[in-house]
């Protein structure tokens, strides 16, 4: 298990899962974060993996993105949670200083990402963003991602690529030959200094250009990310053939 230093201990950290996306790769009429897994869904495994990693630190809030329109069917899907979760978050009072908030997204993830860092009603020190639809997460992969972010600002979780990477045109012809120990495949959460990439996300909404995701925001207007230790294993449920792995 991972020694973590004072620092990390003793941070204050907020947690925002992202769950707002319309699911349309997945088909089946069902938000795949919503879909049953375990003893809840996918959404609520989530946050019980989420609370039940984090339980040693203060988590000053606890949010929650859903589709507009959505906050009675993301508390439904969150309804599930066990009993220890329970203990941790109260679906109608919250646990936490900041309680769980069920927050509107928007068209595309950086909105609504934004609109979860708006929400933020504590003082974290560390924020964590997470895909509702990686209810494979492990705490080891969390704890790791967040000791790095206490240490050098701001963290992502990747894999080494199993297959060699090319760079094509637009005509489909190979242009660069990558090399494959220099990639990483992200996951999340990733995880930043609050106060920072709040800053970054209001100059990158005001920018006019769409990141694909914080760690591209944060590159742009705060520096470097360190990458940590992910897991095959974190997978994103996205297509139809990945329904199999929650069986």
């Amino acid at each position: 298990m991972k020694i973590l230093t004072t620092k990390t201990i003793h941070s204050k950290i907020a947690i925002i899962i992202t769950a707002a996306g319309s699911s349309t790769r997945i088909g089946g009429g069902i938000k795949k974060e919503y879909l049953p897994f375990k003893n809840g869904t996918v959404l609520s495994v989530c946050a019980e993996t989420f609370l039940n990693a984090c339980k040693d630190f203060e988590i000053t809030d606890f949010i929650v993105t859903c589709p507009v329109g959505g906050v009675e069917k993301c508390r439904e899907a969150l309804g599930n949670m066990d009993c220890f979760a329970s203990r941790f978050l109260s679906l109608s009072k919250g646990a936490m200083t900041g309680g769980l908030q069920i927050v509107e997204g928007s068209d595309t993830r950086q909105k609504s990402v934004y609109n979860g860092l708006l929400a933020v009603t504590g003082n974290p020190d560390i924020v964590l963003i997470h895909d509702g639809a990686r209810p494979f997460v492990s705490r080891e992969v969390i704890i790791e991602a967040l000791d790095a972010a206490v240490e050098f600002g701001a963290s992502v979780p990747g894999v080494t690529p199993t297959d060699t990477q090319k760079e094509i045109d637009a005509d489909g012809f190979i242009t660069r030959h990558l090399v494959r120990s220099h990639l990483t495949a992200v996951q999340t959460p990733q995880c930043f200094r609050f106060k920072e990439l709040l800053e970054a996300h209001g100059k990158a909404a005001a920018d006019g250009k769409e990141y694909t995701d914080d760690t591209e925001i944060w590159g742009a207007y705060c520096g470097r990310v360190r990458v940590t230790k992910g897991d095959v294993n974190n997978i994103k449920i996205t297509y139809p053939s990945d329904l199999e792995a929650l069986k």
